[in-house]
């Protein structure tokens, strides 16, 4: 999750602060940790009208610029990502999430698609408990690498990795280094499992040109990229908390010809259908999509 920015989300992303939070957590019961949270997450929005400005113009697009629906949804946002840091926490101090809300017909999907051997992308979103993906597929059998960025401070970055490895799932650092990709199509080609996220602009202004709740937006084409390299898997899921647990859905699984993708205006086109797929499951879910940068 990239962390450049100046909402005070980024606050958090510190090794003092979050080791803080991990041991509060494991200290505190889940349940008034969770009010508390959310109580000082409403307390701080008045007093961050322009970081809070941000969000509501990411929202905009997905209520039709209904300005006063997009005001709603942010505050429930901040709410429910304070909700969310707890839950994050818990799970990296050693809690193991397992009240899973899941559809066997959809986990098909994942076993039919590995059968074949060429590896699979985990495509999610910053929609939800998405780090929790790693915890459910250990608990289907399935190791997880997860493609992250560097956070902000070097010792919260091996702090969570560390933290992944020890409930089962692998960290695999990418940025501007070449290399990094070139490990990530040999883990593909060796048949592994590894997780992006695609519903944010890359940092350094590439990406593809793609239509995105309407508007233009600049996407990241790394899984149109993998499907050309490799011929894995894509498959979509997103993990949103309810109050029995966390809801999985998996998409169906994203079709391509691979040898169309060697044709750039193709893998765009790939990435365009893949988030115009996840448009449903951000309006159902808005309130837990944590876009706190700016994304248009």
């Amino acid at each position: 999750m990239p962390q450049s920015s100046p909402h005070p989300a980024g606050a958090f992303y510190r090794g003092g602060i979050w080791r803080f939070g991990i041991a509060v957590a494991k200290m505190c019961p889940a349940w008034p940790l969770k009010k508390f949270a959310a109580l000082m997450a409403g307390l701080y929005l008045p007093f961050q009208r322009r970081r809070v400005e941000v969000v509501v113009q990411n929202f905009l697009p997905v209520f039709g610029d209904n300005r006063h629906a997009a005001k709603k949804a942010v505050r429930a946002a901040h709410r429910n990502f304070a909700a969310k840091l707890i839950d994050l926490w818990r799970v990296e101090g050693g809690d193991e999430a397992t009240h899973w809300l899941t559809n066997p017909a959809e986990l098909e999907i994942i076993h039919t698609a590995r059968k074949r051997g060429r590896g699979a992308v985990f495509i999610t979103l910053h929609l939800g408990n998405w780090e929790h993906g790693g915890l459910l597929l250990k608990q289907l059998g399935i190791p997880l690498t997860i493609l992250s960025l560097a956070e902000p401070d070097d010792g919260l970055t091996e702090f969570r990795n560390a933290a992944r490895a020890r409930y089962g799932v692998d960290t695999l650092i990418i940025g501007e280094d070449n290399f990094a990709f070139v490990e990530v199509i040999k883990r593909l080609q060796a048949g592994a499992d590894l997780a992006i996220s695609l519903d944010r602009p890359p940092e350094r202004g590439e990406g593809v040109p793609i239509k995105f709740f309407g508007r233009p937006f600049r996407a990241s084409p790394a899984a149109a990229e993998l499907a050309r390299a490799t011929g894995c898997a894509l498959i979509g899921v997103t993990i949103v908390r309810r109050p029995r647990g966390f809801a999985v859905k998996v998409l169906p699984e994203f079709a391509y010809d691979r040898k169309s993708l060697g044709n750039r205006e193709a893998r765009a086109e790939l990435t365009q259908q893949i988030l115009r797929a996840f448009e449903p499951e951000i309006s159902n879910n808005i309130e837990q999509w944590y876009q706190f940068t700016p994304i248009w």
